[in-house]
């Protein structure tokens, strides 16, 4: 059984409120899958579908970046991959055409969701870089206090109900091997900052994301498979600024 302290925990950073004394009657099959995909360590998977299960598959998933210019196009890239060329695994491909992997490369970035300031996190992504190289990175991001600037990489416009967002933390991935026809796993621990300074002001990172990243030093057209992302809190900013206080 899923502990309830937990699910009102991930609960909170997703949103939703669950009130003390109420039992939960149901949560949708593609969350709790999601959830448990994380749970190894018996912390919930934090992104809404790293799985990429259901009928929407690419749910909870950003492929398209209409406010950057080199990514516009990007969306065209980022399939659902056959299950005959991932040995059964659910994943995607990143399947780039010419040109595309020795310029900008593809990518895939999870909607953000909500992070708590000063705490440890966890990211493991299963990858299978096949003609290419990749890269992850994790990035948490702050409101912006200038919305009326130019959207980029670095600025978000609002969605969903965030309000537009700058970059203030990211933390790279050691790299998974090149050009690998096996899957392996990349991962790391981080802290997120308590507080950063956007501006020239003083801000607490209210969202993060994860990002993938497939490139490679050529002009051929070829195809790298990501799997299985998974970020988990592995312990409350509380619990690391006590530790960190520690003689």
């Amino acid at each position: 059984m899923f502990p309830i302290h937990s699910l009102r925990r991930v609960c909170f950073a997703r949103g939703v409120l669950i009130k003390p004394g109420k039992r939960v009657l149901c949560v949708t099959g593609l969350w709790l899958m999601s959830l448990c995909s994380g749970m190894a360590g018996g912390e919930p998977n934090l992104l809404p579908n790293g799985t990429f299960a259901g009928k929407e598959p690419l749910k909870g998933w950003l492929t398209g970046f209409p406010d950057e210019a080199f990514y516009k196009d990007n969306a065209a890239y980022i399939k659902i991959a056959p299950s005959s060329e991932t040995g059964g695994r659910r994943a995607i491909v990143m399947d780039l055409a010419a040109g595309i992997a020795g310029n900008q490369g593809g990518k895939i970035e999870s909607v953000p969701v909500p992070v708590e300031p000063g705490g440890k996190y966890r990211i493991e992504v299963d990858c299978m870089t096949w003609d290419f190289s990749a890269k992850i990175h994790v990035e948490a991001w702050a409101a912006d206090p200038h919305p009326e600037q130019k959207r980029t990489i670095f600025r978000r416009a609002p969605a969903d109900g965030r309000p537009a967002l700058m970059m203030c933390y990211r933390a790279q991935v050691p790299s998974p091997p090149d050009k690998a026809k096996t899957w392996s796993t990349a991962g790391r621990e981080f802290t997120v900052p308590k507080s950063v300074v956007v501006a020239g002001q003083d801000e607490k990172p209210a969202f993060i994301s994860v990002k993938a990243v497939a490139y490679g030093g050529t002009m051929a057209a070829g195809k790298s498979y990501f799997s299985n992302f998974r970020l988990v809190l592995v312990a409350p900013g509380e619990k690391v600024a006590k530790e960190n206080a520690k003689p």
